[in-house]
């Protein structure tokens, strides 16, 4: 597993652990996607950027490099 993959999944986990003891300890209103959604709602650019990562990271590369070209 390369580097880059550990340090996501590490990340992805943290999130996860640190959201769950939030939600435990101080209740779903302080959760990250609480926090979110109400931010969301104030400034709709939020909407918009996560789409635009989610985009970013999960359209189709068709460089043969990264794994994701006809091959």
């Amino acid at each position: 597993m390369s580097l880059t993959a550990k340090f996501i999944l590490f990340a992805i986990a943290a999130i996860a652990i640190f959201d769950f003891y939030i939600v435990f300890e101080m209740g779903a209103q302080q959760s990250i996607s609480a926090y979110i959604i109400r931010y969301s709602k104030e400034f709709p650019s939020i909407a918009f950027i996560a789409g635009y990562v989610c985009g970013h990271l999960f359209w189709r590369m068709p460089d043969k490099r990264v794994g994701g070209g006809d091959e």
